[in-house]
């Protein structure tokens, strides 16, 4: 996970995407050239939505599962083709499952324990979540005493503040709704493939300046 973060820097986030919809948006994202995509199981469009996806993309998409905190989630998520998992907080027995079954782990957490807690279990990449809410400020707090803390800044991160995070030391980001939402009558999808170039070239530019 580690080096498809440093190499990708955006994760877009599918929540609440219709399954019908799904694998349509990935193929504008994958266009634009995101290759790393979280579809959350917050709700009944995650899992039925991952599994078409995968279906539709193969190995070439890099799909993993968002908000997964229970085992039974982490074992459904594995079952509809997720080659990654990524927890809102800790969750210690979906960070131990992600190890024994070799799936990628992108752990949640905020607090520097709970930071350390997670680079223990297994998870090279850690979710520093809500980090838009945190600010820059909590972000080069926490590399005073952890200079090499390999973070995805995730919630309220946009094309605003993605250069910033970048700038300060975050390796990636992961973007959900400026990414993923629109109004699902009639779908923009053109406008979103938009928002993802927009967002890769704010990427390379803020890694180049670090």
């Amino acid at each position: 996970m580690l080096e498809l973060v440093v190499k990708h820097k955006i994760v877009a986030i599918l929540r609440g995407v219709p399954v019908r919809h799904a694998p349509r948006l990935a193929e504008h994202l994958y266009r634009a050239g995101i290759r790393l995509l979280e579809v959350s199981l917050s709700d009944e469009h995650g899992l039925p939505g991952l599994r078409a996806i995968r279906e539709a993309f193969g190995a070439d998409l890099h799909v993993g599962a968002g908000t997964v905190v229970t085992l039974e989630r982490a074992r459904q998520a594995q079952d509809a083709g997720a080659s990654f998992l990524l927890t809102p907080h800790l969750v210690p027995p979906v960070h131990a499952f992600a190890r024994e079954q070799g799936l990628g782990l992108i752990a949640g957490a905020t607090t520097p324990t709970e930071l350390q807690q997670a680079l223990s279990e297994g998870s090279s990449v850690v979710k520093l979540f809500p980090a838009g809410d945190l600010g820059l400020g909590y972000l080069t707090s926490l590399f005073g005493p952890y200079p090499d803390l390999p973070l995805l800044v995730v919630g309220g991160i946009d094309q605003q503040n993605l250069g910033a995070f970048l700038q300060a030391g975050a390796l990636g980001a992961g973007i959900g709704s400026y990414l993923t939402k629109t109004d699902w009558n009639s779908p923009d999808f053109a406008l979103l493939e938009t928002r993802a170039r927009d967002l890769l070239e704010i990427a390379e530019r803020g890694s180049q300046s670090r």
